[in-house]
């Protein structure tokens, strides 16, 4: 009787561990990139139609690999992106796959939904950096349309002409972290989330019970900034009007993730502040590179880099 329920707590406690890991191959629509009517992956081709060239299709073959614990399409093929409403070709065959699996606790709705956000850039051009969006499945996507509000910065960066502000954390793009700006890890330093002012009943204006997380300094050109620099590990998260607070583990992951703060029960501004880091082998520079208020679970694609 003990082996037998031994090897039942065995299989639970398996399947909870592989139960995050899920495909990338499926069919995508594109947000917020209007030359490509899909995209469509599958185990070892790309597939996606060309609005602007006759609806043109193409496949072109790709291979996972990873770098710095980045995770990259690497295609045979260079793909067309758009750039200030002006159509032109990749320099590169790479595309940074950012990705998460939402789930709803409303029955009504799709509890499982996979996304994927694309980005492409020039290797050795910052202002050429191309945003695809988040391509989504079937019709939302946890990035777009999104808006949120800070204020309250501790501290920012501000390395020769770059400025690494609290505002960045609304942008969904990679290679635009907030920085905190103080000697040694900032512990303490953090920001304010305005929560009090969303419509919760607007499809993309989510309130609790939730933070979203894209954790680290993510880059498309240089990924090994992710490990070098330091990424958040633990945060504290107060109400600011209930005073409520908890602090909260993140992952040590780039991929887009959920932190439960259900704790909070009426819409309020949010105070998150840095409460441990994982340590950067080369800076002591703590960066997330996106946090919004968010309605819906999101589980990453994987849950850490290594």
């Amino acid at each position: 009787m003990k082996k037998s329920l031994l090897k039942i707590i065995l299989i639970l406690l398996c399947s909870n561990i592989f139960a995050q890991n899920f495909s990338l191959n499926g069919h995508y629509f594109p947000a917020i990139f209007p030359e490509l009517d899909y995209i469509n992956i599958t185990e070892n081709e790309i597939n996606y139609v060309l609005l602007l060239d006759d609806e043109k299709k193409v496949t072109t073959n790709y291979k996972v690999i990873k770098e710095d614990g980045m995770l990259f399409f690497e295609m045979d093929d260079f793909f067309p992106i758009k750039r200030n409403y002006l159509s032109r070709v990749s320099s590169s065959k790479k595309m940074i796959v950012l990705a998460g699996k939402q789930t709803s606790e409303d029955k009504s709705k799709v509890l499982f939904l996979h996304g994927a956000i694309l980005f492409f850039g020039d290797l050795n051009d910052y202002e050429k950096f191309g945003y695809l969006g988040g391509f989504i499945s079937p019709d939302k996507s946890f990035c777009d349309s999104i808006y949120r509000e800070y204020y309250n910065c501790s501290s920012y960066l501000v390395e020769r002409k770059r400025e690494y502000k609290v505002e960045n954390l609304c942008n969904s793009k990679v290679g635009t972290p907030w920085v905190e700006g103080v000697p040694g890890d900032g512990i303490g330093e953090g920001f304010t989330i305005n929560n009090s002012d969303i419509d919760v009943n607007h499809p993309y204006e989510n309130t609790t019970p939730y933070l979203l997380i894209m954790n680290g300094y993510i880059s498309y050109d240089k990924p090994y900034l992710y490990k070098q620099n330091n990424r958040i590990k633990k945060i504290k998260v107060t109400g600011v009007k209930s005073g409520k607070s908890k602090i909260l583990d993140v992952l040590d992951t780039p991929h887009p993730q959920t932190v439960d703060i259900s704790f909070i029960t009426e819409p309020e501004d949010i105070r998150v502040e840095i409460a441990d880091v994982y340590k950067g082998t080369k800076y002591d520079d703590t960066c997330i590179n996106f946090c919004i208020t968010y309605k819906d679970k999101v589980i990453p694609y994987e849950d850490s880099v290594k």
